[in-house]
């Protein structure tokens, strides 16, 4: 009998530690034969936080509706957001304006199934630039009256919570040390 090396559990230890694979640096075991041979990559193995693909959701389908919207309906947009009568002689920037965010609203239907942390991020400080500028812009631009309108106050409170969830989500896939040994991989 002929002794293949591969069948020997000490030859195949010897050859597992001079290729430097086991375990990672922070404990994790490899999930496959593939990942022992080539080591560990944060692009095979990357963990996500809770609920963040369901927040990119979110914020895809807001930016699709809102975007479908100006573009049918421009006029009753801008009345519901400011509550002023100019939005019928605004139609055309404000559906280019529209047309923007389809745009965008493509890029956040793209980063739904990526894993890569830095596309992930660049959305998410989009998101959070967008609604702050738009928050900014808006109080600027609310009508001097000596009642406040509804709708827009209650508008300027909704873009907060959407920068304050984009903000955590952005801190948390920044933020590698946030995670623990329960979290489950994301591929």
């Amino acid at each position: 009998f002929r002794k293949h090396s591969s069948g020997d559990l000490h030859s195949r230890l010897k050859t597992r530690k001079l290729l430097g694979v086991g375990e990672t640096d922070d404990g994790d075991v490899h999930r496959s034969k593939l990942s022992q041979i080539l080591g560990h990559s944060d692009q095979l193995y990357v963990r996500l936080p809770p609920g963040l693909r369901i927040w990119q959701l979110i914020l895809a389908i807001i930016f699709t509706v809102v975007a479908l919207w100006a573009l049918a309906f421009p006029s009753h947009l801008f009345d519901i957001t400011l509550e002023s009568e100019e939005g019928k002689y605004l139609s055309l920037p404000i559906r280019l304006y529209g047309t923007a965010l389809l745009s965008l609203s493509l890029v956040y239907w793209g980063t739904l199934q990526s894993s890569d942390r830095e596309i992930i991020r660049m959305a998410l400080l989009s998101s959070i630039v967008y609604f702050t500028l738009q928050m900014i812009v808006s109080a600027f631009s609310l009508p001097v009256r000596d009642i406040l309108p509804v709708s827009p106050l209650v508008l300027m409170c909704c873009r907060l919570v959407l920068i304050v969830f984009s903000a955590y989500f952005y801190w948390s896939v920044s933020n590698r040390d946030w995670r623990g040994k329960d979290y489950r991989y994301c591929y």
